[in-house]
């Protein structure tokens, strides 16, 4: 599911330190992307029992999967955006070249639109292993009080 993609006409106004900054707040949000990761393996891996009981193994080893690729893509985009930083440093040191510039700012815009289509896809992939976890859970619940 690809999002529409954005013009981001302001980034052709960013001075280097904006796009810098912008840099380090992904590499943040990325991180923070990549500690959750680990914490959703874990919460999978902790209500297997209940995800079993309440026939949910197929679509929770489903979004297994889709946690696994979502980790390598976060790889990836990591990795482009360090270096997109470190080109930045070159560029900042080579004031001189306009259209070196104007490169870098497209690849900045471009790294932006994969950066928000990632985590609109996580956020999506999150809200579902937590439906899932939650519902195996209530199921669980319920059967409990049945018995």
């Amino acid at each position: 599911m690809k999002a529409k993609g954005h013009n981001f006409r302001y980034i052709d106004w960013k001075t280097p330190d904006e796009m810098h900054f912008s840099s380090i707040q992904w590499k943040s949000e990325l991180n923070f992307i990549k500690d959750e990761h680990r914490f959703f393996e874990d919460m999978l891996k902790e209500y297997t029992m209940p995800i079993i009981e309440s026939r949910l193994f197929s679509k929770t080893k489903e979004l297994s999967d889709r946690l696994s690729e979502s980790e390598k893509e976060l790889d990836k985009l990591f990795e482009k955006i360090n270096d997109h930083t470190n080109r930045l440093q070159r560029l900042v040191e080579n004031v001189d070249e306009p259209k070196e510039g104007r490169v870098y700012r497209q690849e900045h815009k471009k790294i932006l639109q994969e950066f928000n289509d990632f985590t609109k896809t996580y956020k999506q992939l999150k809200r579902e292993i937590f439906e899932d976890v939650s519902n195996a859970l209530k199921k669980q619940k319920q059967k409990r009080l049945l018995t």
